[in-house]
């Protein structure tokens, strides 16, 4: 079984400010900044190469092109620094050098994020919608995506994120049709099940779908745990069904999250999941959270198959440690650390 993460690999240029400024127009001083490697693919990928077996390979990050510049070699070395104990195999680039040069490619993608002693964030890119389109209308680089980088099928797993829709809807489709198990966040999918319904192309997805999403991005943040449910019900009911196939997992930040649906052709109930908490004076930064939760969720639930209560528990865990350093994936918490925050907290230590 091959797990392959695809979708967002950047720069992200982290500045640290005591407060976001009141009215336009002002001046907020920046404390520090830092450039890191970043991204929702990068972050967790680099999450699970932190606890897999030296030599594994049956991890991958699947990076989509970028303009070789310094900042896309900087992302290079980056990537080569994080195989350093595993093996280089898991990295693979869709970059096809003989069209390097093109109308899209204008930028390596770089994200600004802000980070205020609030421990609020708010970021800003440039680079993206300019990939994405490049690997939609290239017809090359569509291909070796489609039938080269990526491996389909029900003893696979591929894992997007938001960033991307063009080409993340080409690659569910396939994946649909081929009963790829799928793990999806944030990523549109309504537009995916209407085109696949008018090309009288069946849905009877057996593998495993899981749809992670957060209420930074459909709202509700920080508000009633029934507004939650309500949500979840809403997707359930579309369609005539059909995201009951998925198991859903909507989270609120530390106050846990919203959990229902299909896993291993079962029905789960949605109930509310409270996890342990990080003290709120230890939180240094937020970003990339969402990422090491994936990042633990595969790695416990798909790589190692334990039961979906204490992966569950692992990929809070590790969701919650990632917020004690600056930067998604800077210093991802190790195996040891989260086995010392469940032991803490009463919870069932893993991978020992």
């Amino acid at each position: 079984m091959t797990i392959q993460i695809f979708g967002t690999v950047c720069i992200d240029k982290v500045r640290k400010i005591e407060e976001f400024p009141k009215s336009l127009g002002t001046y907020t001083p920046v404390i520090s900044e830092q450039v890191l490697l970043g991204g929702e693919a990068s972050n967790t990928f680099v999450c699970i190469n932190e606890w897999i077996e030296k030599g594994q390979e049956s991890v991958k990050l699947v990076v989509p092109p970028f303009v070789n510049d310094l900042n896309g070699k900087f992302i290079i070395d980056k990537l080569k620094q994080s195989t350093d104990k595993t093996s280089d195999k898991n990295v693979i680039f869709t970059q096809i050098e003989e069209i390097n040069e093109n109308s899209f490619l204008k930028y390596t993608p770089i994200t600004d994020i802000y980070v205020c002693n609030k421990k609020e964030r708010t970021m800003f890119g440039i680079g993206f919608p300019e990939i994405d389109q490049y690997m939609f209308e290239c017809k090359e680089i569509k291909e070796k995506i489609l039938n080269v980088d990526l491996q389909f099928g029900p003893n696979h797993w591929i894992s997007l994120d938001t960033n991307y829709p063009l080409i993340n809807k080409e690659i569910l489709k396939k994946s649909i049709v081929t009963n790829t198990n799928l793990f999806i966040m944030d990523q549109e999918l309504d537009s995916v099940v209407d085109e696949l319904s008018k090309e009288n192309t069946s849905i009877e997805h057996t593998s495993n779908l899981i749809f992670q999403s957060s209420s930074d991005h459909f709202g509700n943040k920080d508000g009633p745990v029934q507004e939650f449910f309500n949500i979840m019900n809403q997707w359930f009911q579309k369609d005539n069904g059909i995201f009951k196939k998925f198991l859903f997992i909507l989270t609120d930040s530390k106050n846990g999250f919203a959990i229902g649906g299909t896993w291993n052709n079962e029905w789960i109930e949605p109930y509310w999941f409270t996890p342990s908490t990080i003290p709120l004076d230890k939180i240094i930064d937020t970003t990339g959270a969402g990422d090491a939760f994936r990042a633990g969720l595969i790695y416990s639930l798909v790589h190692r198959n334990q039961s979906l209560s204490d992966s569950l528990e692992f990929a809070s865990a590790s969701g919650g440690l990632n917020c004690l350093s600056i930067g998604g994936c800077s210093k991802t918490p190790s195996l040891n650390s989260i086995n010392q925050f469940l032991k803490s907290n009463n919870k069932n230590q893993m991978f020992l």
